[in-house]
């Protein structure tokens, strides 16, 4: 018999892909045009984790994210837990996108 761990059952820890840990600096752009920077902790092909002080980042909400001046990709919020969201991409990362895939590729972004 296979007993799951209280991870699996926590809706927050369940992914379709291992995350690749980051500690870059990414903007976060709001559909009013505002910006803020924050740090992405984690990226994978379909989502994102990233800690900041943004009172705006909600639950639901739609942003784009980008590295340094490269075009933003779109993603929602799917949680916000105190300096810290989770967000999924509205689309994988497409392959032509080099700077977000060298970023997983690169163990740390650093």
């Amino acid at each position: 018999m296979r007993f799951q761990s209280e991870i699996e059952d926590d809706p927050f820890e369940r992914r379709r892909e291992p995350r690749h840990n980051s500690a870059v600096m990414v903007m976060l752009q709001f559909a009013s045009g505002s910006r803020t920077s924050v740090q992405l902790t984690d990226v994978s092909l379909h989502g994102c984790c990233i800690r900041g002080d943004s009172d705006r980042v909600h639950q639901g909400r739609i942003l784009s994210i980008g590295l340094n001046d490269h075009p933003m990709l779109d993603a929602i919020v799917r949680w916000v837990r105190d300096d810290t969201a989770g967000m999924e991409f509205l689309h994988p990362v497409p392959v032509e996108r080099r700077e977000w895939h060298d970023l997983m590729d690169s163990g740390f972004g650093l």
